[in-house]
This record gives structure tokens, sequence and C-alpha cells, in this order.
């Protein structure tokens, strides 16, 4: 069999995660057919994720101006056919390209919007992430952690949230289409503290308003590696 080639490579730096559990409902609108559900600690469960793109390729070759940006994503978590996989809901980047290449390529919800992301340190050593993002950079993203990061048990939270087999979208008819996500897996700062403000209704939809208003249930801080994006061989 002949390889597949990667769609995209790239860096994926500083993934900073924010969880909050949701009811099933509020997921099922989104979730492609063939998908299930999945769980973590017996919830369904809804992240916030704003990382850096470094070094991006999309088939071996750099877009001029498309090479370092950020992300953030909203996503939930699902199977299909058995392996574990992330769904997004909504996906917004600072570079249009991308966002045009997403849709066309995998229908994917890509938006573009306004952004800035930031690695801060203190003289204690402590390290930060700040990502402001949106009209006027009015929403933040910001966490201090612990400098040295920690590979997670395959058994913990921070493993069942940062590590997937899969990327699921949606065809234009409603069923789920797949790529492989290939890195390894990545070391977690301990999170000290988080400053979370971000319009969740405005971004997202009314429905979603409510996660401006709640607590996180988990905080991840990952210091990401190289990734590697493949269409996968459906089941």
């Amino acid at each position: 069999m002949t390889p597949r080639r990667a769609f995209l490579t790239a860096q994926w730096l500083h993934v900073l995660g924010v969880t909050y559990p949701v009811d099933e409902a509020l997921l099922e609108p989104h979730l492609p057919r063939g998908a299930q559900i999945d769980t973590l600690e017996g919830s369904p469960r809804v992240s916030i994720v704003a990382f850096h793109f470094r070094r991006t390729r999309l088939r071996g070759v750099p877009i001029p101006l498309h090479v370092n940006f950020g992300e953030i994503n909203l996503r939930f978590y699902v199977r299909l056919h058995g392996r574990r996989a992330v769904v997004f809901i909504r996906e917004f980047v600072s570079r249009p390209a991308i966002s045009v290449i997403a849709k066309l390529t995998y229908n994917e919800p890509y938006r573009t919007i306004r952004m800035r992301d930031d690695v801060l340190a203190r003289d204690d050593g402590v390290i930060g992430v700040r990502h402001r993002f949106g009209r006027g950079l009015r929403n933040r993203l910001e966490a201090w952690a612990d400098p040295a990061p920690v590979v997670p048990a395959e058994d913990s939270a921070g493993y069942w949230l940062t590590h997937h087999d899969l990327g699921v979208g949606r065809s234009r008819d409603g069923a789920a289409r797949s790529y492989e996500v290939d890195h390894p897996v990545w070391a977690l700062h301990e999170v000290r503290s988080l400053d979370v403000e971000v319009d969740f209704g405005a971004l997202y939809g009314p429905r979603w308003a409510f996660l401006s208003e709640s607590e996180p249930s988990h905080v991840t801080l990952a210091a990401g590696s190289a990734v590697s994006i493949t269409p996968a061989v459906e089941a």
C-alpha cells in the first residue's frame, strides 16, 4: 500500500485547554453520523483550546503569511469505530487561507478572526500563556504553570483530554469524515492559576452563553510537539 501523504504538518505549541461538563443534548446537533459521544468521569465534556501553529505546511508547502499563527477551538469528545476522537464546534484562526482550505477539504467549521498569543515568564520561573481574540481582542485566556512538564498516565484525565487518534468532521450529508492526528503523548505543565474572560454566547451562540459563568472541571497546558494530519482510511 502506498503511504498516505500528510495533508498538514506543523508544530502545535503551548496547548491550553479549559474543559467543562455539559449536557449531551447540547452536543447532539454537532455529532457526525456514526460517531458516539464519549465521557470523562461519567460526563460529556467540551473544551476551549488555544495554541500556536508554527512551521505550518500544507502538503509540504508553506503558504506565505500562513506559517505561524494562533488557533482557538471549541471541541467535544467522541468515539468513531472504537477510536477516540474530537469533534470541533467552531475553530478560529487569524489566517484566512487556513479557514478556506479547511472548509473545502474537511468541511470543518473554521472562521477567521483577530487574535494574539504570547508566551510569558516570571522571575520565579513560572511560565504563562495568554491568548486574546475577537473584536478588540476582548476575549482572553491566560494561565500560569510550573515550568517542567510531566507526561500523564494513560488512565488520567490529562491524557484523555490531550491525546486522541482522530479528528472527526461532517461531510455535506452529515456523515462522519475523519483524519488521523499523529503526535507523541504531550507532557503537561501543572497549572497554578487561570483567568478566563470569554463571551461564549457571542462567539458560539446563545446556547453556549452559560459557559461564561461556569467553573472549569479541568485545565491542561501541554508543551506540544510536531503534528501531522493525514486522511484516515474509513472503516
